[in-house]
């Protein structure tokens, strides 16, 4: 059970360490992996900084597995690229500026249990037109299922 939260970051760490601190505190998550797209690895002062929030945050007797996926280049499909030793059928892919909060993944989650051949996921940045061109992703996102 539970779902791979897939963290796309880029030279925000702070932002990665509020990211990974909230998705190892919802219950559901088994496994966090960051996909790192800089051209140098992460620091081990930040690895260790992320593996005691997770230790810390956790709210379940098994601890969210914290993995970084290395990637050369900075590109935004970097999170579509295979990922080696998932071990959870659900995959959460999000950036590292959006949290969703831990009840509405889990809904997600069971939403997309009862109908695992489809894709489930959420809309966190909306933009829309009429008088003028209005972007925005504080206080709204948007949930959208696909069937297969």
């Amino acid at each position: 059970g539970g779902y791979t939260v897939l963290i796309n970051t880029w030279k925000r760490n702070s932002l990665l360490k509020q990211s990974v601190a909230h998705y190892a505190s919802c219950i559901g998550t088994d496994a966090i992996h960051v996909v790192w797209s800089e051209s140098d690895p992460p620091s081990e002062d930040l690895k260790m900084y992320l593996r005691k929030i997770v230790e810390a945050k956790s709210q379940s007797a098994h601890k969210p597995n914290l993995r970084f996926d290395l990637n050369e280049e900075d590109n935004l499909n970097n999170r579509f690229k295979p990922i080696k030793d998932l071990r959870t059928e659900a995959i959460f892919s999000v950036d590292d500026d959006v949290i969703v909060p831990c009840k509405t993944l889990d809904f997600a989650s069971t939403v997309w249990q009862s109908a695992s051949n489809t894709m489930v996921g959420f809309v966190p940045r909306m933009h829309w037109l009429d008088e003028e061109v209005q972007y925005t992703s504080s206080m709204f996102f948007s949930l959208f299922i696909v069937f297969k």
